[in-house]
């Protein structure tokens, strides 16, 4: 059964993992659904606001299904990350991203971060922590591990776990949804992309919460469910 990320029922599918999922990139490149200047005026416009972005390696996702066996197969296109980027100013690029995410735990709790107030999606809203696009070239799982260190300033106490694969309909992409036990919580924010970071149980998450971390909810509280008993050992 294919879920089309670009079909209406799409942003309805969770689909619960077993395994990691497959990511199979495709000979393609990705085609914009809009005239490329128009990406690249609004690109530049959005640097100048913020020099901190980037237009690094990103993956489009074509689409996804199941693949029976409690996994999930993603077929990806290469692009950069300007196709997303522009699109959340309203450019039609016709962009559908691939991201990484984790609950990250300790003790029976979850570490979540308020994003910047000029982070491109989600400004000022809080998340589960950490979050990124998952990036060519590297394991998804890997990845999330040096998000965590990179964003959050501590390490993992174990190889990330996927637990599901869920659509993103505000900003448009497809999730893998990781846990992550910590080593220790986090001190301070190391860098830019957080304001505040903060250890809470699954059931009470700060609001102004992303739409994102809304959907994330029942990941969560499942994972800080079964996990808070080995936290501790």
């Amino acid at each position: 059964m294919s879920e089309n990320p670009h079909h209406a029922n799409a942003p309805q599918r969770l689909i619960w993992l077993r395994r990691p999922p497959r990511i199979l990139v495709g000979t393609d490149a990705f085609v914009p659904a809009c005239e490329t200047h128009l990406i690249d005026d609004a690109w530049s416009e959005l640097c100048q606001r913020n020099p901190k972005l980037s237009d690094g390696p990103v993956f489009h996702v074509v689409g996804v299904h199941r693949d029976g066996h409690g996994g999930a197969t993603i077929h990806v296109a290469r692009t950069t990350y300007r196709m997303n980027a522009v699109r959340l100013i309203g450019i039609q690029s016709g962009f559908v991203g691939l991201g990484t995410r984790a609950v990250a735990h300790w003790n029976g709790k979850c570490l979540v971060g308020l994003r910047a107030a000029n982070c491109a999606s989600y400004p000022n809203q809080w998340e589960f922590a950490p979050a990124g696009s998952v990036e060519p070239d590297e394991d998804a799982a890997v990845g999330i591990e040096r998000e965590l260190l990179e964003e959050c300033g501590v390490q993992a106490k174990s190889r990330a776990i996927a637990h599901a694969v869920f659509f993103d309909p505000v900003v448009a992409t497809w999730e893998i949804a990781h846990e992550l036990a910590m080593m220790q919580p986090p001190d301070a924010p190391p860098n830019w992309e957080y304001q505040k970071l903060e250890m809470v149980d699954a059931v009470h998450v700060p609001e102004p919460m992303s739409a994102c971390t809304r959907q994330m909810l029942e990941i969560a509280r499942r994972i800080v469910g079964n996990s808070a008993a080995h936290d501790t050992h």
